[in-house]
């Protein structure tokens, strides 16, 4: 097997047998660049069966430090893997856990040694105490060896076994495919200089000479050295931070050549796979891609390597990962719709560059910095490649304020729910929010975009571009280079921000615009002969963070037909007074217009706010005896989304009207753009369909108008709404008609809802259940109208009933419903607009009564019974923005003669 260029062997250093006392288990890794590098010896069995990895590392580091040491601290990532974390959601699950259940990945010590000691301490002589989060259990394993005085050199050998989880991701296990990016063997932290172990950092550079038995033969990557089928894999890597292993029975090989450079392209075989689509063939559409990334590149990359790797793993959340000395990406890279494909492209880009700088950059850049350069930097690379190849092509932002008449676009701002969501959106506060990353999982920092586009808005665009060309080529570290290049101290900028992102907000303060002045004459600037009315402007804006910091700041003041005009405030401070003149009136003044800010809300950014109307739901819903379709319409101001004005429209074979009123949402958040309490007032009008009639009393006929007052009051807990497993929802309503308000019915309807979701033995199989109590009165000498009463049937009532068999003023609905998660995955194509991923069958049963009596709705032994079976797809809009439908067949049980009736459903949403 043949290594990559500059890999050389080095000899790890003698064993000898000693006592150990592992002492204490926390989460972290390291961040300290050593002259001499810690060398691995790694002997171990890879299977895909459990455990996945048997074997002995043998790690030997010299103590650079001032201080003698008395322990070694090891980082043991896939103990990372060991707890479900509340960072798992309804959301992310089957992007997480392939069957969606939690499946727990870990490394167990078996034994240890140290050069020093004579014997050899049992595993049950290890005492692990946890001083680390409990959300990140186990990962560092504290070492009592003896003590190492400064410039000696230690070997410590650790007997180990590695459980790889059964998930999606750079560290897991999918359809015979083993992925371990890293993290599979115990790793030493780094040690600083004052004699401690850094274990909130980056793994550091080392050598390692690296031995695999595999039973089965299997074929694969290690760090980009490709084997097929050997019983036996050897590399000796130099200067990598971590190994890095793919394997499975079979790897599909394809690749192209760019000038110098060969691209490989490997792909484990797809199954249940089909594609209708005017675009090329997906595996070949990557090559093309990958092929233009490295030809087109911007001239400040360095020329690629001899050899390009790139290996497609099971990525479900990541677009791509490093693989130092492979480029790890999806296999559903550019599955999405060819208008969203610059942004896959883009971040493909900036893995590609990623691993073209890796040698230059990992060799320079000290072990703390080299991840967040990498990643900043080539991310800057990406886009320019992705705006000169792509011209005109929108950023998301772009595309936000194209559709965000869409509020499920609108929201995308404050809350993505899409998968590959780095691809779409430059700011994030967290580089690794879910914690899955090995040179990520342990820090607190955020991406280094973020921390480049800090410096970017303290320099200057022009100057940014420049000082990053000049810098890639520089013999200094980055940030040396960075101070000096512009021409200004900006280490302050990385002090700031290579750190956990603060709690921050921006606001004004007062803003005063539009006070008239009289401008200057012929020789001012902006009059011809004699004086001209002129515009004066005065904006405070305030900062609270919860800790200082100063970034630049940009106010906008728009007018009505005129030219913006932007003043800036340094950031000094924590408040901006900032004042300007403009020839024209100013309508608004807006805090940081182009979003370039990461903050924590954004309704108090413009004064007068900007009114929003948009599109919050679409709800189709069609059986076999009715049918119906709806939209709220919602007007706020822009990110405001704790109160707005809604007006619903809809069209039934009951009625055509539509509500309006306003909404009030509070509590505690459930994300960003929604909240658990929410309520709802309204005025409402329909024109009633005449036609609507009970069957059993087909004469009795309710044409006219009905109008009303209503209120809902909603409690809810729903973090993603497509299939919630843990759903408690309540409704309480109350609606007053009246032919004051202009209808030609005088009742009174209310009522409550409770809707419950429950997983029962897995995530995959969800109880679902809902009771309906509802009652309706008719006030004088008036009558509820047929289109105002209950029904017993139908898509809301019970499933198997038509929606006109049977109508009363009261109701009592009990409906049970298990939805069962069909696995494996499927990747059902239709020109890029549709991706059936999976399938739900759902089994039900609906019950209750409709009457006129109240108290007789609670006879149980009159209750009527449908049952039934459904199927929902889950899919795909666009390729990146997951939905469902359901189709459903039922019919009723509780009366003989309507046995072999069927009814059919069919949805856009959960039916309840």
């Amino acid at each position: 097997m043949s290594g990559g260029s500059g890999r050389h062997a080095v000899h790890a250093g003698r064993r000898v047998a000693m006592t150990l006392a592992v002492l204490s288990i926390g989460c972290a890794a390291p961040a300290f660049a050593t002259a001499v590098r810690p060398h691995y010896r790694v002997r171990a069995t890879v299977s895909l069966a459990e455990p996945q990895i048997d074997g002995v590392v043998d790690v030997t580091f010299t103590n650079e430090s001032q201080q003698s040491v008395s322990e070694a601290v090891f980082v043991l990532f896939a103990n990372r893997f060991a707890v479900a974390g509340a960072e798992i959601n309804d959301f992310n699950r089957p992007f997480i856990y392939p069957e969606e259940d939690f499946n727990p990945g870990r490394i167990e010590i078996i034994e240890a040694r140290d050069a020093e000691a004579m014997t050899v301490a049992e595993l049950t002589a290890l005492r692990l105490t946890g001083e680390e989060p409990q959300s990140l259990p186990n990962c560092l394993l504290r070492v009592q060896i003896a003590p190492l005085s400064p410039s000696r050199t230690r070997t410590i050998s650790l007997r180990f076994r590695t459980t790889v989880p059964y998930r999606f991701g750079s560290f897991g296990r999918f359809e015979h495919q083993l992925t371990v990016n890293g993290g599979w063997y115990p790793s030493l932290a780094a040690l600083g200089a004052d004699g401690t172990w850094l274990t909130e950092a980056p793994p550091p550079l080392a050598d390692f000479d690296v031995a695999l038995t595999l039973p089965v033969p299997l074929e694969g990557v290690l760090n980009g050295s490709h084997f097929s089928r050997q019983s036996v894999v050897r590399a000796e890597l130099t200067g990598v931070h971590y190994v890095s292993l793919v394997a499975a029975p079979q790897l599909l090989h394809s690749e192209t050549t760019v000038g110098s450079t060969r691209i490989v392209l490997l792909r484990r075989p797809r199954h249940r796979v089909s594609r209708i689509s005017t675009e090329p063939a997906l595996p070949e559409a990557v090559l093309t891609t990958l092929h233009d990334i490295i030809e087109q590149r911007p001239a400040a990359v360095p020329a690629a390597p001899a050899e390009l790797v790139v290996v497609e793993a099971p990525l479900r959340l990541n677009l791509t990962a490093p693989g130092e000395g492979m480029v790890l990406v999806s296999d559903r890279a550019l599955s999405v719709h060819w208008l969203l494909r610059p942004f896959h492209e883009m971040q493909l880009a900036q893995a590609l560059y990623s691993e073209v700088l890796r040698p230059l950059l990992s060799a320079r850049e000290p072990d703390s910095d080299y991840g967040w350069v990498s990643e900043g930097v080539s991310r800057v690379f990406a886009n320019r490649f992705v705006s000169e190849t792509r011209p005109g092509t929108r950023s998301v932002q772009d595309w936000i304020e194209q559709l965000n008449i869409f509020a499920i676009v609108d929201r995308f701002e404050s809350v993505p729910k899409i998968p590959f969501v780095d691809a779409f959106f430059e700011r994030a506060r967290l580089a690794d929010p879910l914690r899955t990353e090995v040179a990520t999982f342990n820090s607190a920092l955020p991406p280094g975009r973020v921390i480049l586009g800090k410096l970017r808005e303290v320099v200057g665009p022009e100057k940014f571009d420049g000082l990053i060309d000049r810098c890639i080529g520089a013999p200094m570290p980055f940030r040396a280079c960075a101070s000096a290049q512009a021409d200004q101290d900006v280490a302050w900028v990385f002090e700031q921000w290579l750190q956990a992102y603060p709690e921050l907000n921006y606001r004004f303060q007062s803003v005063e615009l539009n006070e008239s002045r009289e401008g200057p004459g012929s020789l001012g600037a902006y009059g011809p002969e004699g004086g001209r009315e002129i515009f004066h402007h005065e904006v405070t804006v305030v900062r609270e963070s919860s800790r200082p910091i100063r970034e630049p700041v940009t106010v906008r003041l728009r007018s009505v037909g005129g030219r913006d005009v932007d003043v800036r405030w340094d950031g000094e401070g924590t408040i901006g007074e900032l004042s300007t003149e403009t020839p024209q009136r100013v309508c608004q003044a807006v805090i940081d217009p182009e979003r370039r800010l990461i903050e924590d809300r954004r309704d108090d950014n413009a004064r007068p706010p900007s009114p929003q109307v948009v599109l919050d739901t679409a709800e189709v819903e069609i059986t076999s005896t009715e049918f119906g379709f709806s939209g709220l319409v919602v007007g706020r101001p822009r990110y405001d989304y704790r109160k707005d004005l809604a007006v619903a429209g809809f069209y039934t074979n009951r009625s055509i009207g539509f509500d309006a009123g306003v909404r009030q949402h509070w509590g505690t958040p459930i994300d960003a753009t929604s909240f658990p309490h929410n309520v709802y007032a309204f005025y409402g009008f329909q024109e009633l369909n005449g036609s609507f009639a009970d069957e059993r009393r087909p004469s009795v006929r309710t044409p006219g108008q009905s109008a009303a007052l209503g209120v809902r009051y909603d409690y809810t807990n729903l973090f993603a709404y497509d299939n919630p497993t843990h759903e408690r929802n309540v409704r309480l309503y109350a609606d007053w008609y009246d032919r004051g308000l202009g209808g030609d019915f005088n009742y009174v309807d209310w009522g409550a809802s409770v809707v419950v979701t429950q997983p029962l033995w897995s995530y995959r199989t969800i109880a679902a259940g809902q009771l309906l109590n509802g009652f309706s009165e008719p006030l004088g000498s008036s009558v509820v109208p047929n289109q105002g009463l209950y029904s017993l049937g139908g898509s809301r009532s019970i499933r198997g009933i038509g929606a006109e068999d049977e109508l009363g003023r009261n109701i009592l609905l009990v409906r049970a419903e298990v939805r069962q998660e069909v696995y494996p995955e499927l990747d059902l194509n239709l020109f890029d607009l549709l991706v059936l991923r999976r399938a739900q069958v759902r089994l039900f049963a609906d019950s209750g009564r409709v009457d006129n009596a109240a108290g007789r709705v609670y006879d149980v032994s009159r209750f009527a019974v449908g049952v039934g079976t459904g199927l929902a797809a889950v899919y795909d809009f666009l390729g990146f923005f997951p939905s469902i439908a359901y189709i459903e067949i039922a019919t009723r049980v509780d009366e003989s003669s309507k046995a072999g009736d069927v009814q059919v459903l069919f949805g856009t949403r959960q039916s309840f």
